[in-house]
């Protein structure tokens, strides 16, 4: 019998399980991605427009979780395929069911800046591509 997936293709589901992740366009909307993002810049006290208002001392901050959203309200197609790819939403843990905005934030520095080619962020020292809850 073939599974019948409302948020998913079979094709995902075979890449998730050979490959442990699967991708989830527009997941959640613009709009919450601009929310969380502009709290982000209040919360560091920066101009994203202004350089010269970024921290220099840092590559990278962590940031505490402020916000949490149900990841069911705030990214429905995000937990249609969570609930899915586990069998159901029963086996999603309480504490899984929540995204937060503790992010980490790499605002980059002017060396590399400079460098005429771009660097993928695994090609870089220590840079995260993950939230800081891992």
């Amino acid at each position: 019998m073939v599974k019948e997936y409302k948020y998913l293709t079979p094709e995902q589901v075979d890449f998730f399980m050979e490959n442990g992740y699967v991708i989830i366009k527009q997941a959640f909307t613009q709009q919450k991605s601009d929310d969380w993002t502009k709290e982000l810049w209040i919360r560091l006290g920066c101009d994203p427009n202004d350089k010269a208002t970024w921290p220099t001392d840092k590559d990278r901050i962590h940031m505490p979780v402020h916000n949490r959203a149900a990841i069911q309200t705030f990214a429905p197609k995000a937990w249609g395929a969570m609930t899915e790819l586990l069998g159901g939403k029963e086996r999603v843990a309480e504490n899984s069911g929540w995204w937060g905005d503790s992010f980490i934030v790499n605002l980059g520095s002017e060396e590399l800046e400079r460098q005429k080619e771009s660097l993928h962020p695994h090609d870089l020292d220590n840079w995260h591509v993950d939230g800081d809850s891992f």
